[in-house]
């Protein structure tokens, strides 16, 4: 708070002019449109601040405090003063009672303050010379008490912790304002806890067992059976556009259809002790492929009998993915605001990332399509085998789009296995288990680590960041190999592996727009 009521703006003014060596009372009052006693006010203060506190006259916020003015030195006060040390020299300052020490003022004074003028002036006197000595508000806790105190600290029962804690801190000396600011309770409450420890110990904290009137017995059943009704019906029925009950849903109906009424709480209390909660729906993994568990099977069958001269591929494509800047999580300070990702952006380009995860050595092949189509499955067939060309069996594991199961394809595929080695054998997913393609994981940790949080400046630049990203994971596997499949990349969801208990597909970690 400034020092003379004049406005901030006003106040740094001076301020400013007095550093620059440039104060003039006159001037300055005449400019800001104050008093001239105003400036000056402020100049002298400027320059006890220069004197006392030379580090702080630029501190535009600091007003060094103003040392309490003395009490007028009258004849009265003068009396005043020398009676009160004899009057206190009795007492103990936990205990003072101004109205008993008025008393004895009447008795030993001459010219005297009546009653109104004596109390303010005593009790700032007090506050001056006098230095208090608390009295404990708690003396003593016997040790079977404080084992029970313990176990209360660390209770789940807030009552029960004020308590513990209101006893502890009064044994230590606390004052009542302390303790209140510690536990949130009030002056009453706290000196009901300590009046009944010293009357009663323990047993003044003993809470009443609640008893159920027998005559509500009855008529809660015929609630929570009306409830039950209630409940197994739609909201539409009743007239409420809603799909489902809330509390207030079914307080409102049930006051229209029965009487008594009753209240939002009682219905939600009715609806708990009934075992009724509120449940988020789980997205389940399912598939309508009626070959389900016979080709999935097969794929268990072939990797659990892959020979070291076989390969198996998890083969999909990454995108499309627009080159703008992506949204993510990011490591923040808690001072500092998250990133803002305009809605509406230009995409610098797009891409598309055809990729094939070898299983036994955790190496992925990949290049960059224009498509996804047929010829672009072709291609990556090739590089597979140019790359493999050594191996006997290349396995071919994909989802069921269109594209992967062209005829075109097949008969690639069977005109290649005709003529040349390896031998290609297909192992397709069931229809809708994306989820079960080992690569989709791959995919997500691709994405939470070079495309989250990315603005990169061209689709170049985009497929570098990509490349290295498998470089790097690829040449880990290589150098350890043992290590397979344990190796977190980026922040792949699950494991490297096929298994139809893990989902491998995560929406939220490929868009990057909500994390």
């Amino acid at each position: 708070m400034h020092r003379y009521q004049l406005s901030i703006d006003k106040a740094n003014i001076l301020r400013q002019r007095f550093i620059d060596g440039e104060y003039h009372s006159y001037l300055l009052a005449k400019e800001l449109r104050v008093s001239t006693i105003t400036t000056w006010r402020y100049k002298r203060e400027f320059e006890r601040i220069r004197a006392e506190y030379p580090d702080r006259l630029n501190d535009f916020g600091f007003y060094p405090g103003e040392p309490p003015r003395p009490h007028w030195d009258t004849p009265k006060y003068r009396q005043l003063a020398l009676i009160l040390p004899a009057l206190l020299a009795d007492e103990h300052t936990p205990t003072l009672e101004t109205s008993a020490i008025f008393k004895k003022y009447l008795l030993l004074s001459s010219d005297r303050y009546t009653w109104r003028s004596f109390k303010g002036i005593f009790v700032q006197w007090v506050r001056d010379h006098v230095t208090p000595t608390p009295r404990k508000l708690l003396d003593h806790i016997s040790p079977e008490d404080a084992a029970v105190l313990k176990k209360w600290r660390s209770s789940n029962d807030h009552r029960h912790w004020q308590i513990a804690k209101s006893l502890e801190m009064a044994l230590q000396g606390a004052s009542r304002k302390e303790i209140i600011d510690k536990v949130e309770t009030i002056y009453k409450t706290l000196n009901q806890w300590m009046a009944g420890y010293k009357a009663k110990g323990m047993k003044a904290f003993e809470t009443a067992p609640h008893v159920k009137r027998k005559d509500y017995i009855p008529i809660i059943k015929e609630r929570k059976e009306r409830l039950f009704k209630l409940i197994h019906e739609t909201p539409k029925l009743y007239g409420l556009n809603r799909t489902s009950w809330s509390v207030r849903a079914l307080t409102l109906v049930y006051n229209k259809l029965y009487a008594p009424a009753v209240s939002y709480m009682q219905i939600s209390r009715c609806v708990t002790q009934m075992g009724y909660r509120y449940k988020k729906t789980r997205q389940m993994l399912t598939s309508p492929d009626p070959k389900f568990r016979e080709k999935i099977k097969k794929i268990q069958s072939i990797l659990q009998t892959l020979k070291p001269n076989e390969k198996f591929f998890s083969i999909d494509e990454y995108g499309g993915v627009s080159i703008k800047i992506k949204g993510g999580r990011t490591l923040k300070h808690e001072n500092e605001s998250p990133d803002v990702v305009p809605e509406k952006q230009k995409a610098k380009g797009f891409l598309i990332c055809t990729a094939a995860l070898e299983l036994s050595t955790n190496q992925v092949t990949h290049f960059f399509s224009a498509k996804k189509n047929t010829f672009e499955m072709i291609k990556l067939i090739d590089v597979l085998l140019d790359q493999y060309a050594d191996q006997e069996t290349l396995y071919l594991c994909w989802d069921a789009v269109s594209w992967h199961n062209s005829r075109i394809l097949k008969n690639y595929i069977e005109d290649h296995n005709k003529i040349k080695k390896p031998e290609i054998k297909l192992a397709p997913l069931p229809a809708c288990t994306q989820f079960l393609n080992v690569i989709e994981s791959v995919f997500a940790g691709l994405a939470r680590a070079v495309i989250h949080n990315s603005d990169y400046a061209s689709v170049d630049e985009c497929k570098h960041a990509i490349s290295r990203h498998f470089e790097a994971r690829n040449q880990h596997f290589k150098t350890n190999p043992k290590r397979a499949g344990r190796k977190i990349w980026g922040k792949e969801i699950v494991r490297a592996k096929f298994s139809e208990n893990q989902n491998c597909r995560n929406r939220a970690a490929m868009s990057g727009a909500k994390l």
